[in-house]
């Protein structure tokens, strides 16, 4: 296509010198004009419909790998496994199947949604496959269940040392492990072999098939061990064609600087990815050592992406960077923090001050909702992803999936947004309920600004032309076309 012009649509551009537009001419793959005046005599013609047209939604944080493995793995989420039962079920089908020596991966498993309320330890997974290593991975990505092979396999016993953030469960009458490891993915991920190269291309374009039908375009991969080895990965997948979309890769702390500087094709290099968490009542890494590497990035002006969830994890995150910053002077580098599921008091005020962007999980409120009013005070439910104080603050929210770990698409996400309802229907935090403009911005402009994109996350001429068309009519939301470069890649049936 040369030229087209979209016409009979709602346009919201995302761009604040002109929200609104009524038509989109786009020409060799790029925005020309909105509203123009006249077509051009060589434009063709598309008919809208009355829809929705915004640009094409960036997903900020997710995982492209592990999402393609996991579509390869057995489904234990809560829908087809409400008990241990249901999972040795699934495993044991599974096993029927596998070839000897195989490992069984399975994922997406939720403690409080099986009717047990409690992890599925090594011997209920021995009781379903004793002669197979199992890895059951927990919904969140950050927790594994091991059989007693995979522990064997992954040199798991009961005299293995807990690693510097990670956590063994152990029985309280024995000490041996229980199989359930906290934070010690890369632990078991040195045992488990990959998956042969043309199951893993075949997989990533069946989940660049499932963003694309959710209007995503372009993707961050927030894998925190990202090095040269997955850029040439990504890269083959790129010019393989299994990966049509573009990809800003984050690079591990402990492999910054491998990636190269400069695009290869629509892959990008990214953040530094920083993992801190809560573990054993302390953080990992500690304060200290967190200061010394976020300083450290941001002399050599690069951003950092620190993964910090609980409270105390994100307060000490805009510590670091506040300290870097004032060591430093105010440069502009663009850190991010990931989640803030729990923002400390007085805390967006202060990222607003630094420039700190938020990449936040909208469907969390709906996934992970009813979980979150059970488990966490009641005086904290208004500090839960508070998407709305960090706005009204002028902080850059910008919006993800983690996939794998949410399920839903942006549609719903965005809803989740807007409506702050969880799974059950109750409402987690209405005080940080936003605006559908105000959800999608996340989804577009700011996930561009988060990720680095100068091309793409608004309408306007000289950018990208990727936008979605959407119907909304109803009161629903549905995604009804997907296009990249003015060229049509998804229409929902």
């Amino acid at each position: 296509m040369s030229a087209a012009v979209f016409h009979n649509a709602r346009i919201l551009t995302m761009d604040s010198r002109r929200p609104r537009a009524a038509a989109l001419l786009v020409r060799d793959g790029a925005v020309v004009s909105c509203d123009p005046a006249a077509a051009p005599a060589d434009a063709a013609s598309y008919d809208c419909g009355g829809a929705l047209l915004l640009p094409a939604f960036i997903d900020a944080h997710c995982h492209v790998l592990a999402a393609a493995a996991a579509l390869r793995s057995v489904d234990c989420t809560p829908r087809p496994a409400s008990s241990i039962s249901d999972i040795q079920s699934q495993l044991r089908q599974a096993a029927a199947a596998a070839r000897e020596g195989a490992w069984i991966r399975a994922f997406g498993y939720d403690e409080t949604r099986l009717a047990e309320r409690r992890h599925p330890t090594c011997r209920d997974l021995d009781e379903a496959v004793p002669h197979l290593p199992v890895r059951l991975l927990h919904r969140s990505g950050h927790a594994v269940v091991l059989n007693t092979r995979a522990m064997l396999l992954a040199g798991i016993a009961i005299d293995t040392e807990e690693p510097p953030g990670g956590c063994i469960e152990r029985f309280h009458d024995s000490g041996e492990p229980t199989g359930l490891l906290l934070e010690m993915n890369d632990v078991v991920d040195r045992a488990v072999p990959p998956l042969p190269y043309a199951e893993l291309a075949d997989a990533v374009g069946d989940v660049s098939r499932r963003f694309i039908a959710n209007g995503v375009t372009a993707v961050v991969d927030a894998t925190h061990t990202n090095g040269a080895a997955e850029w040439e990965t990504f890269a083959r997948l790129q010019d393989g064609g299994s990966l049509p979309l573009g990809v800003t890769l984050m690079e591990a702390l402990a492999h910054a600087g491998e990636m190269p500087d400069a695009p290869r094709g629509r892959l990008r290099r990214g953040h530094v990815k920083i993992m801190l968490s809560e573990v054993g009542g302390g953080l990992a890494p500690d304060e200290a050592a967190l200061r010394r590497a976020v300083l450290e990035m941001h002399r050599a002006g690069r951003g950092v992406a620190i993964h910090a969830v609980e409270e105390r994890a994100v307060g000490a995150a805009i510590d670091a960077i506040e300290a870097a910053v004032g060591e430093t002077g105010a440069q502009e580098c663009g850190h991010r923090i990931e989640h803030a599921g729990l923002l400390p008091r007085g805390a967006s005020e202060r990222l607003a001050r630094l420039g700190v962007r938020v990449v936040t999980q909208p469907a969390f409120v709906y996934e992970q909702g009813d979980r979150y009013l059970e488990q966490v005070p009641r005086d904290k439910h208004a500090r839960l992803y508070p998407s709305g104080d960090l706005l009204h603050a002028g902080v850059c929210v910008a919006a993800s999936s983690d996939a794998p770990v949410s399920t839903v698409g942006v549609p719903l996400a965005l809803r989740a947004a807007m409506d702050r309802r969880t799974e059950t229907g109750a409402v987690l935090g209405a005080g940080q309920a936003v605006s559908f403009e105000q959800a999608a911005a996340m989804w577009t402009r700011a996930a561009a600004r988060a990720a680095g994109y100068t091309d793409r996350g608004t309408i306007a001429p000289g950018m990208s032309a990727d936008f979605v068309l959407m119907d909304d009519r109803d009161g629903d939301l549905r995604l009804l076309e997907t296009y990249v470069r003015g060229e049509r890649v998804y229409a929902a049936d």
